[in-house]
């Protein structure tokens, strides 16, 4: 079965209405809910998305009551979760440097080497540097 590291910027999309490649997202949500891919993210990406929420609120894309509920749903979800350690945050660390990205992304890069999986973002800017070094696939690429 295909395992996928997941980053903020697809679960935004399988929450906030209009998203750019939504389709994409939600199947890959669907694939997930149906047994036919695993799906796993750094825990960082629950205050991601959560973060991602509040400013959803803030310029009135969604209610306060709706990001609660998602966040609810996500936690039902059960997407495998992987906790921070300061021994990965060195490798993190070093990979932030070498590809010019913020630690936060590279925290997806090292767990998605770490389990052997490739990593699904709509975050152009981290697939275009990750996709030379890393397993990364572009949301607009999964069907």
């Amino acid at each position: 079965m295909p395992r996928y590291v997941v980053d903020a910027s697809i679960i935004a999309k399988w929450i906030l209405p209009g998203e750019p490649h939504q389709e994409n997202a939600i199947k890959l949500k669907e694939d997930f809910a149906t047994g036919q891919v695993e799906l796993c993210a750094p825990a960082l990406v629950v205050h991601e998305v959560a973060n991602i929420l509040w400013k959803a609120i803030k310029l009135g894309k969604i209610s306060g009551n709706d990001a609660k509920e998602a966040l609810e749903a996500l936690g039902d979800m059960k997407i495998e979760l992987h906790e921070p350690k300061w021994t990965k945050a060195c490798q993190e660390l070093s990979i932030a440097c070498k590809l010019d990205l913020t630690v936060y992304d590279a925290a997806y890069l090292f767990l998605a080497e770490k389990i052997r999986a490739a990593l699904i973002t709509a975050d152009e800017k981290l697939y275009e540097r990750a996709k030379t070094h890393f397993k990364a696939i572009h949301i607009k690429d999964y069907l």
